[in-house]
């Protein structure tokens, strides 16, 4: 290894020169570093702890230490390393970012998030666009945990860090959670910590100020303690206990935000702030100990599979699933046949059109037959003894006479246990009459099962035993206001108004368009603007945002709203492709097709002469995509054919169609292992598509589609039906028209190539 010069700055991270520094340890960490790039991880450890006992805690012997144990996969060793200099030099950089990512890896990014924190109060100004990475790490990594709010907080951070970074796995993570309906409308928003009040003076407000610094410069855990203070001697009043749980929020610490928020909120009264508050705090809140079932196995020894397995399979009330992992969180999980134990027959194939929710077989637990075990799972809510006997019934001798081992594999909510179902569909049921089904059910409990069932957030009260109190009105709204969020529930069925009724709740206050501040106002509200109201700027900006979050109800009346203003599309405000396609997309996920292909239509009319043709391609291949989010491959991908057949001669509409095709996997890109500046494009998947479900008739031109006779494939950019097609990998630079070095055809299988 180089020498290090005598008066530079000490590796170590001390501030001092290395001459004064770590010069006598140097001989230590250069021979360390040759036996560790010679691959003597253990001997090159040795040397850094003889040099360790010489000059104990010295930590840039300790921080190559815990590299070497990092890269070796000693992430418990490399903590305890790091630690040991942060005993000595709390503020050592180094240690503390290695320390962070050992604890992500090992601890989870609740524990990582803890840890940023400290790195961000021991560095300077500075170095604070360095971090930008480290905190988009946390970020994802929260966002994977479920922890949205903070997922979204830490890449509004990372952005503020570096404004010039677009790492695009952050945009991926912001875009998916936006984007996701699974994700509820308030853990998307974006909440603004509170001012302090007017009366609030002297030393308690700058200390309020203090800690809205450093929230706003993302060190939640410093301003998280001192708005704790704050709100403990009473003086800065509700506006710190709201802050103290959005910072906790931002920390992923879900659990302690729901206290200071639901104080402040309790002090609102009844109103919309204080029921959006609530809401939050319903999603982040787990289930009390006294609310929690446990999910158990049961598991006895086998004494003849074989026999069990038919005994299984003859069983008019159990059905066969198939093979699975016994485990499914183990990769290394051995496969086990799995069966469902239903409470009634299961429906024979096809019967699927005109089914009420009730003619469903509800799955009441599931059998794992290993190869020397059988294990019944289910949850422990009275169920569990039953089924024990129903199956030992059924399995007669083919268990031994034993009790079964007890394993208790996780908890769920009680409430949530009775708000939800399991249930098997009949084989061939259409997707269509699944999501009916689904729909129906789910009205059916909401309106019938949860108004009797008892919830935490209301004190173990049912919402009935809750309803006409006060006290439970804010609680009582921000559970209906969620179920408004699925306006297919009051086509299934479920009577907003007569729930509000019974629960003695009024509606939601309307919106004055002209006063609101579209900007501030929570995202699950944005429905509520009567968006024809707006002025042209106003109108775009919710459209925007609705799109954004994927707020489809508010997106949809805005779009509406837009296309009644064409000169909104002339003068280039917005785009006719988005907004069109928006509202068809919209219509083919709420099963309307007709009214899908009429806004597509509609679209394609509206474009201005001198860009339908150039979209042209863009406008079919958005018509495929949505008859693939809804339709089988034998409806769309004969249109898809026909699409590349009409633009295959045109190299720009051809560019068009190849990235739709990426988008909807048909194109696979990768690199390219032979030449790393190079990529691939891997037509596969659309070739099998095609092959299986296109059309079977060539046109007149020879091109189009399968021919039967030949068994060829043609692709688009690709030779003619009747000159062969083959391969199925292209590089960029490939030659169209070569052959390859075996002989055969070209590679090349890209549109407008």
């Amino acid at each position: 290894m180089a020498g290090i010069e005598p008066y530079a700055p000490c590796p170590c991270g001390s501030g001092e020169k290395f001459k004064w520094c770590c010069h006598k340890v140097e001989a230590f960490a250069d021979r360390a570093q040759r036996l560790f790039e010679s691959g003597q991880v253990e001997a090159a450890i040795k040397v850094l702890d003889e040099g360790l006992r010489k000059d104990a805690g010295n930590a840039w012997l300790l921080t190559r230490k815990a590299i070497m144990q990092i890269r070796e996969g000693g992430l418990e060793a490399a903590k305890d390393s790091l630690r040991v200099i942060l005993q000595k030099q709390p503020k050592h950089i180094g240690a503390l970012v290695l320390l962070t990512r050992c604890v992500l890896e090992t601890e989870g990014p609740i524990n990582g998030a803890g840890m940023l924190q400290q790195v961000f109060t021991s560095i300077s100004d500075e170095m604070r666009p360095s971090m930008a990475g480290l905190t988009r790490i946390v970020a994802i990594l929260l966002g994977e945990l479920g922890r949205f709010p903070a997922a979204l907080k830490h890449l509004e951070l990372a952005r503020s860090l570096d404004p010039e970074d677009r790492d695009q796995a952050a945009v991926s993570a912001e875009r998916n959670i936006e984007t996701s309906p699974d994700v509820s409308p308030w853990l998307k928003d974006h909440y603004e910590l509170s001012p302090p009040s007017d009366h609030l003076q002297g030393e308690a407000r700058a200390r309020f100020e203090d800690a809205l610094g450093w929230a706003e410069r993302g060190l939640w855990a410093p301003a998280a303690a001192a708005f704790d203070a704050l709100s403990m001697d009473g003086t800065a009043g509700p506006e710190a206990e709201f802050n103290l749980g959005l910072c906790r929020l931002w920390l992923g610490d879900e659990a302690g935000a729901i206290g200071p928020i639901r104080s402040y909120a309790a002090r609102l009264g009844n109103i919309a702030e204080a029921v959006d508050l609530e809401v939050l705090c319903q999603l982040i809140e787990l289930a009390p100990p006294d609310d929690r079932v446990e999910n158990v196995q049961l598991i006895w020894p086998l004494r003849d599979r074989d026999a069990l397995l038919a005994a299984l399979r003859a069983a008019q009330d159990a059905e066969e699933e198939g093979k699975g992992p016994i485990d499914p969180l183990d990769p290394e999980s051995p496969e086990v046949d799995q069966f469902v134990l239903l409470d009634r027959p299961a429906l024979p194939p096809g019967t699927g059109e005109g089914l009420e929710p009730d003619q469903i077989p509800r799955i009441l637990g599931r059998i794992s037959v290993g190869q020397e075990i059988a294990a019944l799972e289910a949850p422990d809510d009275g169920r569990v003894n039953s089924l024990g006997d129903r199956f030992t019934a059924l399995a007669g001798s083919s268990i031994k006479p034993a009790h079964p081992k007890t394993k208790v594999l996780g908890e769920i909510g009680r409430s949530t246990l009775a708000l939800t179902w399991d249930w098997l569909f009949p084989d061939g049921i259409t997707r269509a009459e699944a999501e009916r089904l689904d729909r129906a059910k789910r009205a059916q409990i909401l309106g019938e099962v949860w108004p009797v069932t008892p919830m935490h957030y209301l004190g173990g009260r049912t919402p009935l035993q809750a309803a006409g109190d006060p006290k439970a009105a804010v609680a009582l709204r921000a559970a209906v206001l969620q179920f408004e969020q699925d306006p297919t529930l009051e086509q299934a069925g479920l009577d907003f108004a007569k729930l509000r009724e019974r629960l003695k709740i009024h509606r939601e206050p309307a919106i004055d368009a002209a006063l609101v501040d579209l900007e501030r106002l929570p995202v699950a509200r944005l429905a509520a603007v009567a968006a024809e109201e707006l002025d042209d700027e106003r109108l775009i900006f919710l459209y925007r945002r609705a799109r954004r979050v994927m707020q489809v109800d508010a997106m949809e009346s805005a779009a509406k709203a837009i296309i009644a203003r064409p000169a909104l599309f002339e003068s280039g405000a917005i785009d006719t492709v988005t907004v069109y396609s928006d509202l068809a997309s919209v219509a083919a996920g709420r099963g309307r097709r007709e009214e899908s292909l009429e806004w597509l239509e509609r679209g394609r009319q509206a474009d201005s002469p001198a860009r339908r043709g150039p979209n042209a391609p863009l406008w079919d291949m958005i018509g495929v995509r949505l008859m693939a989010r809804s339709e089988p491959p034998e409806t769309w991908v004969p249109e898809l054919a026909v699409v590349l057949e009409r633009h295959a001669s045109d190299p720009s509409s051809n560019q068009i169609i190849l990235m739709n095709l990426i988008e909807m996997g048909l194109m696979r890109v990768g690199p390219n292992p032979d030449n790393p500046d190079d990529i691939l494009l891997d037509s596969r998947p659309l070739q099998s598509v095609l092959a299986e479900y296109g059309p079977r008739v060539t046109t007149a031109s020879g091109r189009l589609g399968v021919s039967a006779a030949k068994n060829e494939l043609w692709t688009p950019g690709g030779p003619a039906a009747g000159g062969g097609g083959g391969g199925g990998l292209w590089t960029p630079g490939s030659d169209a028209g070569a052959s390859n070095p075996a002989g055969g055809k070209s590679k090349l299988i890209i549109p407008g190539r």
